[in-house]
């Protein structure tokens, strides 16, 4: 099971390298694994990055119970050895990667708090 880490400094988590592509680039950088996030998002300066054209918007309701609108992409997602190809990702002002449940709802998630572990498999 890998480690929890602590990029930021502040309590460990289940964060993952994530690659965003598309159009022949790509673009690593840190993501945790959210659950209570219900799409993955991208960082706006990461879809900028990779000249993502947006498809559309999307409004939803964030943890501190305010509603956002956010532009929506099409991005190829890579991270633990998986593929997404063409995932609709939401634009965010954050500076990592939310991997949400339209991913893990595809996968069988364990996160082992005590042992600061996690693991996923189909």
């Amino acid at each position: 099971m890998p480690a929890y880490q602590s990029p930021h400094g502040g309590t460990p988590g289940p964060w993952v390298n994530v690659v965003f592509r598309w159009g022949g680039s790509s673009r690593p950088i840190l993501g945790i694994l959210d659950t209570g996030a219900d799409y993955t998002q991208i960082p706006e300066t990461i879809a900028n990055a990779l000249s993502l054209r947006p498809t559309g918007l999307r409004t939803f309701t964030n943890a501190d119970n305010r509603k956002t609108t956010s532009r929506l992409y099409l991005a190829d997602v890579e991270f633990d050895g998986r593929t997404y190809p063409m995932l609709e990702v939401t634009g965010s002002a954050l500076p990592f990667a939310l991997i949400g449940r339209d991913i893990l709802n595809d996968l069988v998630a364990e996160f082992d708090g005590p042992a600061l572990s996690y693991s996923l498999r189909p």
